[in-house]
């Protein structure tokens, strides 16, 4: 079946690295890719193999070259965090690393091809919000454009952030404003705090159950903002399909 790629990330599980791929499939359904059978790897020129050696690492023969029409050697590690301590330690010998700076779940990507759409095969379990799960699946590039559900959202607080006034929501067919206040009002749904706020929230937020959420800084304000007054009012702030928060579950 085909797949959309929304958010590509790893996690180490025991020592060893995962490719996590969250998508949506052509039936609208949410998925996820596992993949622990790729090791982070970057180049070097074939000809600094042997100051790669000199480190205990024996790089492999990789079938590409540089771009200056030298052959590469493909240099592997255990897990994505051995990288730059290693790409320091070749570039103080005046190794040239090629690629290194390439984030791990990116370069599983690169490698097959893969830039947005896919075609997995191979079989999955339920699990709950986050839909199917396909664990070393068969993976391929694709061609689909899916119609993704977006969400946009925007806050509005006190100038430091510490007080949260409104919470507005809007997708193609349903707009909403949250506001913090006592009285019926003609424009927005009131909620009569900070708490209830982030509650109704959370709420609209799983029954829309967005593919893609968006606005204007709305990682590292909107959503970190929340996150933080929710974990003050003891709420657990789960925003993504996957359940993950950035706040403690309580």
């Amino acid at each position: 079946m085909r797949g959309f790629l929304l958010t590509p990330t790893y996690r180490v599980v025991r020592g060893v690295p995962e490719v996590h791929l969250y998508g949506v499939l052509e039936s609208g359904e949410p998925c996820l890719v596992i993949d622990d059978r790729t090791r982070p790897h970057f180049f070097v020129r074939a000809a600094d193999a042997a100051a790669v050696r000199a480190l205990g690492i024996t790089p492999a023969p990789a079938d590409l070259r540089t771009l200056g029409g030298e052959d590469a050697a493909l240099v592997s590690v255990a897990v994505p965090g051995d990288v730059p301590p290693l790409r320091r330690k070749l570039e103080e010998r005046g190794v040239v690393c090629l690629e290194a700076d390439v984030r791990f779940a990116y370069r599983y990507l690169i490698d097959r091809g893969i830039r947005g759409a896919f075609e997995v095969s191979g079989p999955s379990q339920g699990h709950g919000r986050v839909g199917h799960v396909f664990r070393n699946p068969e993976l391929r590039p694709a061609h689909w454009k899916p119609a993704l559900k977006v969400l946009s959202i925007d806050i509005e607080t006190s100038l430091r952030g510490e007080e949260l006034y409104a919470i507005a929501l809007h997708t193609h067919d349903f707009s909403r404003v949250l506001l913090v206040h006592d009285h019926v009002l003609e424009h927005a749904e009131p909620v009569h705090s900070e708490k209830a706020a982030i509650r109704r929230f959370l709420e609209y937020l799983h029954a829309i159950d967005p593919d893609v959420i968006t606005g204007w800084n709305v990682v590292d304000f909107d959503l970190a903002v929340l996150a933080r007054m929710a974990h003050r009012h003891g709420i657990h702030f789960a925003s993504s399909t996957a359940g993950s928060s950035s706040t403690p579950s309580r």
